[in-house]
């Protein structure tokens, strides 16, 4: 594939964790030896790992990371032509070619004589695809050369000069060089065609091409540009695509089929993308670790290798099939009751075609008034319209609703509140209750407790089905036997009281009491557990004969309790 121009110190290589249920996993698979160059063969069975500092080359399997191959040579760069019978190092004072088992095809370094003069300071080499014949990028006294050889027919096909001494691709029909702010393109017989500058008129930190000439162009800022050969190199995102970094791209890589995009930056983070610029969720992306070394990638990415001076780690990218594609909000989100919570989540749409339904990673969003969202969770305020937005993996989606009032919870509850009303009037308290003549040390039941947050406001009694009893006790008279207050929480018999129903069963000539801008918080114990907790926000107050009936509401106007005391 390439060489890098900048060089780090890895890090030890450990996946990062996601709390994100759809990102896509990319286990470790292998490890092998250090590299500055990877090179994957045309079958994609194995990859050549270059090290200088080692001084050779290891060809490793793709899938496993065995070692298959080993040539020992100190060398400047390394290729090996489709059918694996040719391998060429550049070394010092010019080149050699190996076979097939990697025997040295000739006894002594190999140079090139045109018009009697041998060319022998090599930079690059590359071959052109299923042939043996090899491009050289050569410096000869300060004057660049680019020379096409036939290693069969020991020929030079073409030479001409030239003043650019980068990395050097090649694809089906063109040869690329890739200058300090643009990379220039030839044909296979040393035509030029044409030149494509730095978008952003910045350094050129790395490229790379398929055999089909999709090529990638990293620049020394934020952004990665893709051209498409066959379509007069037109850019496939007309403004680049940015790599969610703040730093520049040292590293990148595109996959045979032209599908994918990889690149590695300055901070040592790893990035996935389609070729449009979408980027693609992986568990790689939370690591911080990797150096600026090369990469490299399979067919469609399947495997994709990052190199370092200390190792190359080999990744399982099989599952990018998984990625991301589109996000739905569903339709049970457009609409909720007054009062009512629904706990959010989010369709996804995967490449492969599945559908999942996710509650992490999702950030919920609401400008609306009628509703709320807490921790993933939508919050019915007041009837009216909305609009919720989601935003995961760099998609957004909105789905318009409406709050609905909730509807009367039961005839029955009114027919209930009735009777309680009517026992009220009749014998002062609720249906089914002790009356207050009752001596409290003959009520029984089990534990309970109401208490208000931040005060001295506590209850407690014997809890009887929906019923809390407490007696008259005071400071001045702690003893007391006599039953002073009952509290009925409706919840305890799993009602939930509307206003509405209130105000047709006890009737709307009550008062507003203990006017506030916040809520009161109130807590309901039942044994040594907690129940509920109530934020109430108004208190409506009816009086019958001696008895004191007190509506608690919290903010959506549901009657979380009522008491009845006698003065």
């Amino acid at each position: 594939m390439k060489k890098s121009l900048v060089m780090g110190i890895v890090s030890a290589l450990c996946l990062g964790g996601s709390n994100v249920s759809a990102i896509v996993s990319f286990p470790n698979t292998a490890a092998i030896a250090s590299a500055e160059k990877l090179v994957i063969s045309a079958d994609q069975s194995r990859v050549w790992a270059m090290d200088a500092n080692e001084f050779g080359s290891k060809a490793f399997d793709v899938k496993t990371g065995a070692k298959i191959h080993t040539l020992e040579e100190g060398m400047k760069d390394f290729t090996v032509s489709d059918d694996g019978t040719r391998h060429i190092a550049l070394v010092e004072d010019g080149f050699v070619v190996y076979d097939a088992t990697l025997q040295p095809m000739q006894s002594k370094v190999q140079t090139i004589s045109i018009n009697q003069e041998k060319v022998e300071n090599f930079s690059y080499a590359a071959f052109v695809p299923n042939s043996h014949t090899v491009i050289f990028l050569a410096d000869e006294s300060d004057e660049g050369k680019l020379i096409g050889y036939d290693l069969d027919k020991k020929v030079v096909t073409f030479v001409r000069g030239t003043q650019q001494f980068g990395e050097l691709l090649t694809s089906k029909q063109y040869v690329y060089v890739k200058g300090e702010e643009a990379v220039y393109v030839y044909t296979h017989d040393g035509k030029f065609i044409r030149e494509i500058p730095s978008v952003d008129d910045t350094v050129l930190n790395d490229i790379d091409v398929t055999r089909d000439d999709v090529l990638v162009v990293a620049e020394d800022a934020t952004a990665v540009h893709v051209y498409d050969g066959k379509n007069d190199f037109q850019t496939v995102a007309p403004h680049g695509f940015v790599t969610a970094t703040d730093r520049g791209v040292q590293s990148v890589a595109i996959d045979p089929s032209g599908s994918y995009v990889a690149t590695l930056d300055e901070d040592e983070q790893f990035r996935l993308f389609d070729r449009s610029g979408r980027r693609i969720f992986t568990s790689l992306d939370k690591r911080d670790d990797f150096t600026k070394g090369p990469i490299a990638m399979t067919d469609q990415a399947n495997t994709i290798m990052i190199g370092s001076e200390e190792g190359t780690n080999l990744y399982d990218g099989s599952k990018v099939m998984e990625r991301t594609t589109s996000i739905l909000i569903p339709k049970v989100h457009a609409a909720i009751q007054a009062g009512k919570k629904q706990t959010l989540q989010l369709t996804v749409q995967q490449f492969d075609g599945k559908t999942k339904s996710i509650r992490t990673g999702v950030n919920w969003s609401t400008t609306s008034k009628t509703v709320q969202i807490k921790k993933g969770t939508l919050y019915g305020v007041k009837p009216g319209s909305y609009t919720l937005k989601a935003t995961y993996e760099g998609l957004s989606v909105t789905l318009k609703g409406k709050v609905t009032q909730a509807p009367l919870a039961s005839l029955s509850d009114v027919d209930w509140l009735k009777r309680h009303w009517a026992n009220i009037e009749k014998s002062g308290t609720f249906e089914g209750a002790y009356p207050f003549s009752t001596p409290y040390n003959q009520i029984k039941g089990s534990k309970g407790t109401i208490s208000l947050a931040n005060s001295d406001g506590v209850f407690h009694g014997p809890l009887i089905k929906d019923l809390l009893y407490r007696n008259a006790a005071t400071m001045q008279y702690p003893k007391s036997n006599r039953l002073g207050i009952v509290f009925l929480v409706p919840a305890l018999s799993e009602r939930k009281l509307q206003k509405q129903e209130i105000l047709q069963a006890f009737g709307k000539k009550y008062k507003n009491l203990w006017p506030s801008d916040g809520t009161a918080d109130y807590t309901v114990e039942k044994g040594k557990k907690v129940f509920a907790r109530y934020g109430i926000k108004t208190h409506h107050q009816y009086v019958v004969g001696k008895s004191d009936i007190i509506i608690y509401y919290d903010q959506n106007d549901i009657a979380r309790m009522i008491s009845i005391s006698q003065f």
